[in-house]
């Protein structure tokens, strides 16, 4: 599968992971707020400039290529939002050697119940992009309340009216044909999340939806090495909302990690 990426800065190389329907240029603000390490941004499959999600796809399966891919570039640490940080979640529980600091936001995890009225969301986007609506009808179906994924950046006209326009260039392709199922069915167990080796910071805004609230509670409980820091007038996308407040926590994180003894099992990154 073909992954787009983005890069910017030198140093240390980090890997970010966006959220559903987004690319990777919505970390564009937190990197130039974070000099000295080299910014990784990928497209995931069916978004921005990659190729599509191809159906039958499994979250493993996009975790492995994503490991694959974070070895090449020499990243071990990794930085995910939403849907991302599910995906982010897998690449720790399948190659704990792989990730030594994985920070996320909007704490998916892979099987959770989801967000009262989310199924009902993806089911009407689904029949509207089979039946040909423009990108920007369905960029404003996604992006209504409730469910309240996009209600924080009501406070950010700037950055809603960006997120829309990223958005609107979305195909969809997944609602269509069926792609999505193959991530949805995984479900990330208790023993999964206790094997997870990473030093991880798990954000959440504090205007989140209750789901993802309880998710950061039970990472929380459950990933050994795991703190939690909630984000001010922050709602369900607490990173890209937060810029000014998220990128130096994050910054810290990174720094502290990499201070850290590398681990014998790390060391071959």
């Amino acid at each position: 599968m073909t992954l787009h990426l983005r890069t910017y800065g030198a140093g240390p190389a980090v890997l970010w992971i966006h959220g559903y329907t987004m690319d990777s240029s919505v970390w564009e603000r937190h990197w130039a707020l974070l000099p000295g390490w080299r910014h990784i941004g990928v497209d995931l499959p069916g978004h921005g400039l990659s190729g599509p999600l191809r159906p039958g796809t499994s979250l493993p399966g996009l975790g492995a290529e994503l490991i694959a891919l974070a070895r090449t570039h020499s990243a071990s640490m990794i930085v995910a939002e939403s849907i991302g940080s599910m995906i982010a979640l897998q690449m720790a529980v399948d190659d704990p050697a792989a990730v030594r600091a994985l920070i996320i936001g909007s704490p998916t995890i892979a099987g959770a119940p989801p967000e009262p009225g989310t199924g009902e969301r993806y089911r009407a986007l689904a029949a509207l992009a089979r039946l040909g609506a423009s990108g920007a009808q369905l960029a404003d179906l996604w992006m209504t309340s409730p469910p309240d994924i996009f209600r924080g950046t009501e406070r950010h006209p700037e950055l809603r009216a960006r997120l829309r326009v990223i958005v609107s260039r979305h195909t969809w392709a997944e609602l269509r044909n069926g792609a999505m199922h193959g991530l949805s069915r995984h479900v990330h167990t208790p023993e999964d999340l206790r094997g997870i080796r990473a030093s991880t910071l798990v954000m959440a805004g504090e205007e989140d939806m209750s789901t993802f609230r309880s998710s950061a509670e039970l990472l929380r409980a459950t990933v050994p090495r795991c703190g939690t820091q909630t984000i001010p007038m922050a709602g369900h996308l607490c990173l890209i909302e937060r810029p000014e407040i998220t990128a130096p926590i994050i910054g810290t994180h990174l720094t502290l990690t990499a201070m850290e003894e590398p681990r014998a099992d790390s060391r071959a990154l």
